[in-house]
């Protein structure tokens, strides 16, 4: 009796398994963004990422902003990962140029700024990007 009782659990396991990893998997290759905590290290490293390249790329300000809040995280697998992140930045009293903006000390009446990024990383080809940034 009890051989038959573990041989319907592992039954029922085997049989559960492959529905559950299939729909797993199958969520997984649509492609949709998943919510992730804003403060895991992953998002952490994609979103000063993000700030980084935003204080290359942005001419329209002479001065570097720094990360102050990450306001929410999804991750999307792409060719690659999509992470996605609303951020908040403030202006600094360096320059853009600044090596690492993160260390900065923001300007009193410091101006704030609103961010949406998309960063894209190929971890297995070390490459990151930018895709879309969009601060208001």
């Amino acid at each position: 009796m009890a051989s038959c009782a573990a041989l319907c659990v592992l039954a029922w396991a085997l049989a559960a398994r492959p529905h559950s990893a299939a729909r797993g998997a199958a969520a997984a290759a649509t492609g949709r963004p998943r919510a992730v905590p804003a403060d895991r290290a992953d998002v952490a490293a994609a979103a000063r990422f993000a700030v980084s390249a935003f204080n290359r790329d942005d001419a329209g300000d002479p001065h570097a902003y720094k990360l102050l809040n990450v306001t929410s995280a999804a991750v999307q697998v792409v060719a690659g990962v999509n992470y996605i992140l609303d951020a908040e930045l403030g202006r600094t009293v360096c320059k853009r140029s600044a090596a690492d903006a993160q260390r900065c000390v923001l300007q009193t009446n410091y101006k704030k700024l609103v961010c949406h990024f998309i960063v894209n990383e190929m971890p297995w080809k070390n490459y990151s990007a930018l895709l879309l940034n969009k601060c208001a």
